[in-house]
């Protein structure tokens, strides 16, 4: 190799050196700078503030949240006054309807009434009542059960609990419904005002008939005890 080769060769080394110094302090500094932008999120992030909030719920008049209260009670004028009976048959608390002494000896023809009331109970929240078709209770005969018809309307007091009032009345069971038959329509009960008074008590009168054309003589000497109940719901 000439010297003037020899001189370029070393020429050329020197400069490749350059070059590779001169990436490698390049690529020092890039890595330097992500290190620094990496090292300032840190510092954010540690040192960032916290807050924490609670809340609960309640009313607008401050009282916890809570559920209404939903009782009807009946009152079928037997010297209880009004009184909640809802566990028939279990306990046998079924109210009482008076159809008076008659009820005792039907003969084709005959018609008896009886008086009864529903209210919501003290703190009750008002509700809407649907009168269900009887069910036999005990000593009851299924031929007489089904001869027998009924009616029920609202709106009529104990004392004209009557063929005169219970005309005036609202229906509740068409006249001629069969003792198994629902009541053709609903009613309302209203809720009580406060926590120690009750509400408005609706009135009910109930007619027992035994159609003039139920003339079997298979039905003579027979007994039958229909219990009725009423389903009420809550509105609210």
């Amino acid at each position: 190799m000439s010297a003037d080769q020899t001189t370029r060769a070393q020429d050329e080394t020197t400069e490749v050196r350059r070059v590779r110094d001169r990436r490698s302090r390049g690529r020092l500094r890039a890595v330097l700078a992500g290190a620094g932008v990496l090292g300032i999120g840190a510092a954010v992030t540690l040192a960032a503030w916290t807050d924490t909030e609670w809340i609960f719920g309640g009313t607008d008049d401050d009282t916890p949240i809570g559920t209404s209260v939903f009782e009807i009670e009946q009152n079928v004028f037997d010297g209880d006054d009004f009184t909640n009976r809802e566990d028939w048959p279990e306990d046998a608390t079924a109210g009482r309807l008076s159809f008076t002494v008659a009820a005792a000896s039907l003969s084709p023809g005959a018609v008896v009434y009886a008086p009864m009331q529903l209210r919501a109970a003290e703190g009750s929240v008002g509700g809407t009542v649907t009168l269900n078709g009887a069910e036999q209770g005990p000593g009851t005969d299924a031929a007489l059960f089904d001869a027998l018809t009924y009616e029920a309307r609202t709106g009529v007091p104990a004392a004209s609990c009557n063929a005169t009032g219970l005309a005036a009345g609202t229906v509740l069971a068409p006249a001629g419904s069969t003792l198994g038959a629902d009541g053709a329509a609903t009613f309302a009960v209203a809720g009580a005002p406060d926590d120690t008074t009750a509400g408005a008590p609706v009135d009910v009168c109930f007619a027992l008939t035994m159609p003039a054309t139920a003339t079997d003589s298979a039905l003579q000497g027979l007994t039958v005890t229909p219990v009725w109940s009423f389903l009420a719901t809550s509105q609210s």
